[in-house]
């Protein structure tokens, strides 16, 4: 069972980590905007705010963790890939070779980049802790694809 897992397994290198750090920055700024948006914090919404502040920061913290994960775990789940992956070019990808992340790998994934310890400890491989418990990788977009 395992010669037929490492066989399948892809052998692409992990995406770098100023591309993946790109994506979560991209993905954090759009839940700032929605959390900000539909979970106003009114303690926040006082005198002296900026336009910017506003937008981004004014939501409640508890929200935009929550909205981050909702996004976080449907997309890989489904796509393999969140908005902020797909613009920096990345995708999420199984280790065993399946077409789809599945809801369950990117729920292991999601709660653990939660937690973000997991997600800065990673091994000589560039892969982190998240993603060996989860099964899964992160590529450049078109690699360790067979289109």
């Amino acid at each position: 069972m395992t010669e037929q897992t490492e066989q399948t397994a892809p052998t692409t290198p992990s995406a770098h980590v100023p591309r993946r750090l790109g994506g979560i920055a991209i993905d954090w700024a759009l839940c700032l905007l929605i959390s900000s948006a539909f979970f106003p914090d009114p303690e926040y919404l006082g005198s002296g705010v900026t336009a910017v502040e506003r937008a981004l920061l004014a939501g409640v913290p508890f929200a935009t963790l929550a909205v981050w994960a909702v996004q976080h775990l449907v997309l890989v789940a489904t796509l393999g890939s969140t908005v902020g992956h797909r613009i920096v070019g990345l995708r999420v990808v199984r280790e065993d070779g399946a077409p789809a992340v599945g809801l369950t790998k990117a729920a292991i994934r999601t709660a653990l980049l939660a937690l973000v310890i997991p997600a800065v400890v990673w091994g000589p491989d560039a892969r982190g802790l998240h993603d060996r418990l989860a099964g899964t990788r992160i590529v450049r977009l078109g690699a360790g694809e067979d289109a």
